[in-house]
């Protein structure tokens, strides 16, 4: 009963944004995830998964113990099944509870159009679409050569990336990007380093990059994820760390982050996560624009296109398709408008940053190729 009055009091608590904003993402919840992340940052591997395995196996006992106290009650099975559903409730309530306490009452804060102060009616045109998807290819194309030397090596880039090194660029990035927005001085800081999964075999098979654990304040990564696409998901579950709750605010809080590094992978990651965001909305709305902007990608971006698309298909199946649908519920559940489609929600995000920051068409700039004033490293370095 306690559990459930609890549980209800938070979720009431979550519906009330600016309080949720206040109260617990500026104030409760950053010293909390930091020492979690602390206190678990010491094991080498994810506890995360561990606990998911005891947990899965203590259900599992619960399950087949209670079919058992079931076949023996006869008479009295109906006692029997109050009894173990009022034992299943008071479980998942004090679960939920600790939850929402460590870390899921920051779904309720503010979207982030309102808290960046982004407040005009979001509508894009095609003309901004082509010559954003246009810089980005050019940006891109520009990162590729910096580690490469060559349009197409025929190999995925950051095969052989250091994951300690990306998360030590990432960080640098974090503090930054605090900086550049005026973020909570809790976003600038460090939660360790990222968790390799040793079940990434099965985390590929359900069609999962990585996740955040706010039991344990882990941000877990699946090790076997394409090379070239590991920074951003780092970023991305790092954002999580930070409280930024909606997948579409940790893709595009992650790809700020990864864009003021100065690693080029990470850089890459970040910029080729836009571009792919950007053109496909562009071949939806202007299928010859969008394909223009294609034919200017070298091909050695392309081979990493193709590339990561083969190894995640290679992988989808019924379990990949489950593994979505369990998702969407959650974030449903959570109140994250889309669902599942949220992740793609960050495109809207990008447009508002690059129109803010000059990248995107204008009076005085009525065919802009170039990123303008939106790149931070050519603003400290004065090039790719």
């Amino acid at each position: 009963m306690l559990s459930t009055s609890l549980f209800v009091a938070l979720w009431a608590f979550g519906t009330r944004p600016r309080l949720v904003e206040a109260w617990f993402v500026e104030a409760w919840a950053p010293p909390v995830v930091s020492l979690l992340s602390t206190v678990f940052g010491v094991v080498p591997s994810s506890v995360a998964e561990w606990v998911e395995l005891f947990t899965g196996l203590g259900i599992v006992a619960w399950l087949v113990t209670g079919i058992w106290r079931m076949v023996r009650a006869k008479g009295e099975r109906r006692l029997v099944a109050a009894r173990l559903f009022a034992e299943a409730w008071s479980t998942v309530a004090l679960v939920l509870c600790l939850f929402y306490v460590l870390w899921g009452m920051a779904y309720g804060r503010p979207r982030i159009e309102q808290r960046l102060g982004w407040t005009e009616p979001f509508e894009v045109s095609e003309a901004e679409l082509d010559s954003l998807a246009n810089a980005l290819v050019t940006q891109v194309n520009d990162l590729y050569l910096l580690q490469h030397q060559i349009p197409d090596t025929q190999a995925m880039t950051g095969e052989e990336h250091d994951p300690l090194a990306i998360d030590t660029a990432i960080d640098e990035g974090w503090r930054r990007l605090v900086v550049a927005e005026g973020l909570h001085p809790s976003v600038a800081r460090s939660h360790g380093p990222t968790k390799p999964l040793i079940s990434s075999p099965l985390f590929t098979v359900l069609g999962i990059g990585g996740f955040y654990f706010p039991f344990t304040g882990e941000a877990n990564i699946n090790a076997w994820a394409p090379g070239w696409q590991q920074p951003h998901t780092h970023a991305h579950e790092m954002a999580h760390q930070r409280l930024f709750a909606s997948e579409n605010e940790a893709n595009f809080l992650g790809f700020l982050a990864t864009i003021h590094s100065d690693d080029p992978l990470v850089r890459y990651s970040g910029w080729l996560f836009a571009q792919r965001q950007v053109l496909r909305a562009l071949l939806k709305a202007e299928p010859w624009g969008g394909a223009d902007a294609l034919y200017r990608r070298l091909p050695g971006v392309q081979t990493d296109v193709n590339l990561s698309r083969a190894f995640w298909d290679r992988y989808d199946g019924s379990l990949a398709d489950l593994s979505s649908a369990v998702n969407d519920a959650y974030l449903r559940a959570n109140r994250v408008e889309g669902g599942i489609r949220s992740y793609g929600l960050s495109l809207r995000l990008l447009v508002r940053w690059s129109r803010r920051c000059g990248a995107l068409p204008g009076p005085d700039r009525p065919l802009p190729y170039d990123l303008g004033d939106c790149d931070p490293y050519a603003a400290r370095h004065g090039s790719p």
